[in-house]
């Protein structure tokens, strides 16, 4: 059988400057080279944009790189709906949409497929294995991730627990576990996200005012109803990447999935030991809220 598989983004137009797109270009040779090359079937490549990459800048992406690229305009989720945002200025409304996107939209712009591969503009592949999907799809697995994380925002951890609560029948206690997907590459079935009962309560989280004005974030939402519907998140079984923006290396191995990688030591931004000891530290003296990622 053959697999409907696309592999995604949501990224950023540089308008004014087109030197701004070689992350993303690097991005896209890595794809190109540790996937693409070793397939026979054909995977599309998605890049999803607010309307401001111009045709002439898709032009220049795709002459930078070895893969023919899709562009598509989801200007049409990406509004100001006037709401007064809560917490870190540096967090605009943006990026608060983004991760609205990349938490409900994403699924309705990819509903024709059957495996989405996310990998972020700040992403570069060292290794891969291409028929990951073919594997997916044999052992009926759901979603693959490279690591665990926490959420360590506050904010989310004071207000969405507390909506849950309110607003739905989930055992927060068990689901809302800091045991989350590390979200800007992973590999998911299409399907799962839409069906019925998992699209409802992933649109009353991801539009409620709520998400916008305190910044819930795509990787606790998954998490959260990955571990509500008791799908197993799965560690790739190979693989190696950077997270450049980060400066951060996952890489996936039958040893590390059992140590490193384990749900039991989710990363939170980064593998920094002093930043570790310093949220902690904060947590134990600020933190009185059950649900924060220290308590």
């Amino acid at each position: 059988m053959s697999l409907r598989i696309a592999i995604v983004a949501l990224t950023r137009g540089y308008p004014d400057d087109k030197s701004q797109y070689q992350t993303l270009i690097k991005r896209n040779s890595s794809i190109q080279r540790s996937i693409i090359q070793h397939r026979d079937n054909t995977v599309d490549i998605i890049l999803f944009h607010e309307g401001n990459i111009s045709k002439l800048d898709q032009e220049y992406i795709n002459s930078k790189s070895q893969i023919k690229i899709k562009f598509v305009d989801v200007s049409k989720y990406f509004h100001d709906e006037g709401l007064t945002l809560e917490g870190e200025a540096k967090f605009n409304l943006g990026y608060r949409q983004m991760c609205r996107f990349n938490m409900y939209h994403i699924w309705d712009e990819v509903a024709d497929y059957d495996y989405i591969l996310r990998v972020d503009e700040d992403i570069e592949i060292n290794d891969f294995d291409p028929f990951i999907f073919e594997k997916m799809e044999k052992k009926k697995q759901i979603y693959l991730t490279g690591r665990f994380t926490k959420e360590t925002h506050r904010l989310t951890n004071k207000t969405l627990p507390y909506f849950l609560i309110k607003n739905t029948d989930l055992d927060v206690d068990k689901v809302y576990n800091h045991r989350n997907p590390y979200t800007n590459l992973y590999a998911s079935s299409v399907k799962f996200w839409n069906k019925e009962k998992n699209k409802s309560l992933l649109k009353m989280i991801a539009l409620t005012d709520q998400q916008i004005i305190n910044r819930w974030g795509d990787h606790t939402v998954q998490g959260l109803l990955l571990n509500h519907r008791k799908v197993r998140i799965n560690l790739f079984p190979r693989l190696i990447y950077r997270h450049i923006s980060h400066d951060l290396i996952i890489k996936n191995n039958l040893v590390r999935n059992l140590t490193l990688n384990s749900k039991y030591n989710p990363v939170s931004i980064n593998e920094n030991i002093y930043l570790k000891l310093k949220l902690w530290i904060k947590g134990k003296i600020k933190s009185k809220n059950k649900y924060d990622f220290d308590s």
